[in-house]
């Protein structure tokens, strides 16, 4: 009665302890991700990007579900102080032959004298190891603590692509404004060439000028709208949503700017780089690994019992044992000595990397923060080369109409304007990803000054 009451107990007991796993598990990986179809129109901001990227990017997925590994893996190092159950049932059939016997076939008889079962269980405790659990379960403690930060520094490189693929969607919509009005411009030209032309003011040289920069302009408008649909592609693609493509931005090129120093930024990301904080707990969880090594060579302290019931047709068996014992599991004195050595070159090199991030996150953010401010100069070399542009264009194309200029002369000026219009919005796509790329090398966004943003009015260029 006793031995089923304890292996109804065992059973109650692992039933119960199973269904809260089973519980926390469903918890963990129940989510509920908004569904992006194409039947349904968005606007997205950069910020709804972004938000949209961190649910449904698989790479940021992934890395939550290796944090939960890790996570598992400091209850594994603290098991090592549950007990130890271990169970079964032996059944037996024993008995001797007696030959020559005279009464039976072939010269033998056979008796068996004894046929039953036996049941079994025993358990096993550790009590005390003089730290080693303790020193595994801190390492896996700092190794998890390392992934959370892996999984930050992960979502820090997502949002940076977002931005990259966002910047260049802005970038390239911009781009085929400037084409649009390009193509507008030479069809006028073209039109201006023919009525020159049938008055006799104008060589037939002009109106073939003029139609050949027409469906040149055109097919730079076909280029830039395919370099769209790759930019959207990319953003679909970094958001988690690859075959979503029924939205548009809401934002335009616009400049935010900082008031931000050098030192500032680079002290920013030694707080708080996650790339940098990772590798401190691997350097932590390394220094861990060579304490349980060194404590190999301490015993164990634990405890033991076992219970034994046994029917048969002869026999009946009850054993009991309970006890404690210090002892040794499997010490060898040399390889735990190498296992210390191996464990010790480890944590130096985890040093040794950690100097390394260090460095160059200190490099990095400096770079970012120098780049930042030559884009910002650049801005303005460009806005100044894009007016001088503009009104050379407003001069030639005056000439040209009032019959004084030619055709050379206007597609040179047009050419003139058309790149300057291009460069002037691509320092304004390189501020923005170098201003991206900061944050990224420090590690959080970084609050910009709402009285410095300049916006950019497309009418004006």
């Amino acid at each position: 009665m006793k031995f089923k009451r304890l292996i109804t107990l065992i059973c109650i007991l692992s039933l119960t302890v199973g269904t809260a796993f089973a519980i926390q598990d469903n918890n963990n990986n129940t989510q509920q991700n908004i569904k992006y179809t194409n039947e349904v129109h968005s606007v997205f901001s950069l910020e709804d990007c972004i938000k949209v990227a961190i649910a449904n990017n698989p790479d940021i997925r992934a890395s939550i579900y290796n944090e939960q590994a890790f996570k598992s893996k400091i209850g594994q190092a603290w098991a090592n102080y549950f007990p130890t159950l271990n169970g079964g049932v032996q059944f037996s059939r024993s008995g001797n032959k007696y030959s020559h016997a005279k009464n039976l076939p072939y010269g033998y008889r056979s008796m068996y004298t004894s046929m039953g079962y036996v049941p079994t269980i025993s358990a096993d405790m550790l009590l005390f190891d003089f730290g080693k659990t303790k020193a595994n379960a801190d390492m896996a403690k700092n190794l998890y603590l390392a992934s959370k930060e892996n999984t930050k520094e992960n979502i820090n490189t997502i949002i940076y692509s977002i931005k990259y693929a966002y910047f260049n969607i802005l970038f390239a919509q911009a781009q085929i404004k400037v084409y649009e009005d390009t193509v507008k411009d030479y069809q006028l030209q073209l039109n201006q060439a023919w009525s020159f032309y049938k008055l006799g003011k104008k060589a037939k040289l002009d109106v073939v000028t003029a139609d050949y920069n027409l469906g040149k302009a055109k097919l730079n408008l076909v280029k830039a709208r395919n370099i769209l649909e790759v930019a959207r592609a990319e953003l679909s693609r970094v958001m988690g949503l690859p075959d979503y493509t029924n939205y548009e931005l809401s934002d335009d090129l616009n400049l935010n700017a900082i008031d931000l120093t050098a030192e500032n930024a680079i002290k920013m990301a030694m707080d708080v780089r996650p790339e940098l904080i990772s590798a401190e707990k691997s350097a932590k969880a390394a220094k861990m690994n060579l304490r349980a090594a060194r404590r190999e060579f301490a015993p164990n302290l634990g405890a033991f019992g076992s219970f034994a019931y046994g029917l048969g047709n002869d026999y009946n068996i009850r054993s009991t044992q309970f006890g404690v014992g210090l002892n040794y599991s499997a010490l060898n004195i040399l390889q735990t000595k190498k296992q210390i050595d191996e464990a010790k070159a480890e944590y130096q090199k985890s040093i040794a990397q950690y100097d390394s991030i260090k460095d160059s996150v200190y490099f990095n953010v400096k770079k970012a923060y120098l780049d930042l401010q030559t884009d910002r100069e650049s801005i303005i070399i460009a806005k100044l080369a894009l007016d001088q542009a503009k009104e050379q264009y407003r001069q030639v194309t005056g000439r040209y109409k009032a019959g004084v200029g030619d055709a050379i002369e206007l597609k040179d000026g047009e050419n003139t304007y058309l790149n300057a219009r291009l460069d002037f919005y691509n320092t304004i796509l390189n501020y923005n990803v170098s201003f991206a790329n900061l944050e990224k090398e420090i590690g959080v966004p970084i609050k910009f000054s709402e009285d410095l943003i300049i916006k950019i009015n497309p009418s004006e260029l």
